[in-house]
């Protein structure tokens, strides 16, 4: 792992002048600042930033560990870690850091597959220890094995089992850092406290007519026969997937709610959930299969990433969709995917605002669950057909930034900036059934066809709003840190880490 810094610079930022994110006349928002070079054996697959700074010492724990005790060993923790990187490529976990004083790490994964194929890490995140706030942990997926780093020691200090499919993300909870989720292909998304210790023997439901445990697994919902792992972490609760009200198909992202017990998933069944948190109990398991939301209407193709922008607004962005022109099998385009901001209605029907204490049980009807309406879509933006990935991430000033991934480039947005979407007028602006009539005709079977429409404005869709862009060549990621001051790309074999523009000076010399 080789790494360029150019150290004959530093950076000074001016606080009179606006972020990057709020002036529209800034054309180049950041600069190159450091690249890592990573082993040509190895791929980058994904990528996480440290996540928190001083002040999160107020929210974490809900305030419970903001104490003069540990508030000075929490500064230096946080200058200690502040820029760290956590990057999962082919076979390994790789930790660097901005401070080129600390040595990076790599930390090799076993193989879960049979043959010669290296397993990869497709998932990553950053999480916190109740018993030890100050030993930063990067939670990282094998297969379908979750592992846990000590990132101060150096050493893996857990692994679990129970997904019956390969991990697809890894989600930290804002406020209790030791919470953290996983989605699967398995059609399920799990839940992990770190402050227990694995299972070591099943403690499933009984189901009758049988009167012993179920033996059913991880595609039920249910804990295996055999031990679920070492070390720290245990599964507290599992939100199943199946015709009842899950997911029907592979879950690829996930996200709490901040003040809320409740969590977005989504996946490849086009769908968009929002579960209602069980109660967690050391003692037993607890299995939900029934969401309080569901739509399969906000997109047209597999569900990519879902987050929270308020108490009641998501974001989500879908895949391109494969379509069909006039219905016919052999006539098929694709459909750009598409970056959607809506209003989950029913929050005020589940979380009544004048209501302090929250009910112990939260279920809805089955029009919740199934096929819900219950939704406003606020905007919707056409994506590049050539976007990779797509980060997003809530600047020190509350904004939220979009950052695109293309082949050779970044587009970065402010959703704050976002258009609404087109209306199509009511009354139409001409006559449906006319302009219907007049496109019909018989083909040389006899049978009636219609001419393909001549479309003048696509309703439906936002106008496209303020972008900045940023080159990258071979870019396959991107992430945003430093309250949106530092942006972080990643490619093939090579991560590029760039700084705000700002007015740069000489560094003094001593």
């Amino acid at each position: 792992m080789e790494e360029s810094l150019d150290d004959n610079v530093q950076v000074v930022v001016d606080g009179d002048e606006p972020p990057w994110f709020q002036d529209t006349s800034c054309s180049k928002p950041f600069m190159l600042f450091k690249t890592v070079d990573i082993d040509s054996t190895n791929e980058c697959y994904s990528a996480a930033l440290f996540p928190w700074s001083e002040q999160s010492l107020e929210t974490l724990w809900n305030g419970e560990k903001n104490n003069e005790e540990l508030r000075d060993s929490w500064k230096q923790m946080i200058s200690d870690w502040s820029g760290a990187l956590a990057i999962g490529a082919l076979g390994s976990l790789l930790v660097i850091s901005l401070n080129t004083s600390r040595l990076g790490q790599s930390v090799s994964v076993p193989n879960q597959t049979r043959g010669p194929q290296t397993t990869a890490v497709m998932a990553v995140g950053w999480a916190l220890s109740l018993e030890a706030p100050l030993e930063p942990l990067v939670v990282f997926s094998g297969g379908s094995i979750l592992y846990i780093l000590n990132a101060v020691k150096g050493k893996v200090i857990g692994h679990l089992r129970g997904h019956g499919g390969p991990i697809t993300s890894i989600v930290v909870h804002p406020k209790y850092p030791y919470l953290l989720c996983t989605t699967s292909r398995d059609f399920t998304t799990r839940i992990y406290d770190l402050t227990m210790s694995p299972r070591q023997h099943s403690d499933n439901p009984h189901w009758p007519p049988c009167k012993a445990p179920s033996l059913g697994g991880a595609p039920h919902g249910l804990q295996a026969s055999e031990p679920e792992g070492m070390g720290i972490g245990r599964c507290v609760a599992v939100l199943c997937g199946g015709p009842s009200g899950g997911h029907d198909a592979a879950v690829l992202s996930a996200a709490f709610h901040l003040t809320h017990p409740l969590i977005a998933t989504c996946g490849l069944d086009r769908a968009v959930k929002i579960w209602c948190l069980p109660t967690l109990s050391p003692d037993k398991l607890a299995r939900e299969d029934k969401p309080l939301f569901s739509s399969t209407r906000i997109h047209q193709a597999r569900i990519m990433s879902v987050s929270w922008l308020n108490l009641d607004t998501l974001v989500t962005h879908s895949a391109p969709a494969l379509m069909r022109r006039n219905g016919r099998k052999d006539d098929v385009y694709y459909e750009d995917g598409t970056l959607t901001v809506f209003r989950w209605i029913g929050f005020d029907r589940f979380f009544p605002p004048d209501q302090e204490k929250i009910g112990k049980v939260l279920r809805g009807c089955s029009s919740d669950y199934q096929e819900s309406s219950s939704f406003t879509l606020i905007s919707m933006t056409s994506l590049h057909p050539l976007t990779r990935h797509v980060h997003v991430f809530q600047a020190s000033t509350g904004d939220y930034i979009v950052a695109l991934s293309l082949s050779d480039r970044v587009h970065l947005y402010n959703i704050a900036k976002f258009h609404p979407r087109a209306i199509s007028p009511d009354p139409p602006e001409h006559d449906i059934v006319s302009d219907l009539a007049t496109r019909l005709r018989l083909d040389e079977d006899g049978e009636e066809e219609e001419d393909q429409p001549i479309i003048t404005k696509a309703f439906g869709k936002s106008p496209e709003s303020h972008r900045w862009e940023v080159l990258v060549p071979g870019v396959q990621a991107s992430v945003l840190g430093f309250g949106g001051r530092l942006l972080v790309t990643i490619g093939k074999r090579r991560v590029w880490i760039w700084r705000e523009t700002t007015e740069i000076i000489p560094a003094p010399s001593y």
